[in-house]
């Protein structure tokens, strides 16, 4: 399999968000912090969306993010924690026949494979951080692997 390092803090990013994801009830699911931000579900649903448009981009050679994902499954946790069994199914099924040498064209720049998964790594941490306001602004105690955050 390609980069071993990449797959290693993968998983262990992912894993992270759907901890969290399995430790909400249905009343943090909704909870939004104002008008201007959605739902939690939606952050989820978000970050399934945007892995979508990665492994796309590794079929397509450039990359769209559309919000017209897969996932239809509305604020259940159930149906969230099956999309992101399904992505990550996906994900390592797109990554095993990955051509280590594809240019992927991000808006007219041309970007390595490498490059390409360390942005989708980003971005999943980068929403760590909004998890996290959420999860704190809620009051809850975070799931034990939470503490590589500090937590």
């Amino acid at each position: 399999m390609l980069f071993d390092d990449f797959h290693s803090e993968w998983r262990w990013a992912r894993g992270l968000t759907v901890e969290l994801l399995d430790a909400c009830s249905d009343a943090d699911l909704s909870f939004q912090l104002n008008d201007s931000c959605g739902a939690l579900w939606k952050q989820f649903r978000h970050i399934g969306r945007v892995h979508e448009n990665y492994l796309s981009a590794l079929n397509t050679q450039t990359v769209v993010f559309d919000t017209a994902g897969s996932y239809t499954g509305g604020k259940s946790k159930l149906n969230l924690l099956s999309y992101f069994e399904m992505l990550q199914t996906r994900h390592q099924a797109v990554l095993e026949g990955a051509d280590p040498n594809i240019a992927i064209d991000w808006f007219g720049e041309s970007a390595s494979l490498e490059i390409h998964l360390t942005r989708l790594l980003s971005h999943e941490t980068l929403h760590h951080g909004q998890l996290i306001l959420y999860w704190r602004t809620l009051g809850n105690d975070f799931p034990k692997n939470w503490n590589s955050w500090g937590e």
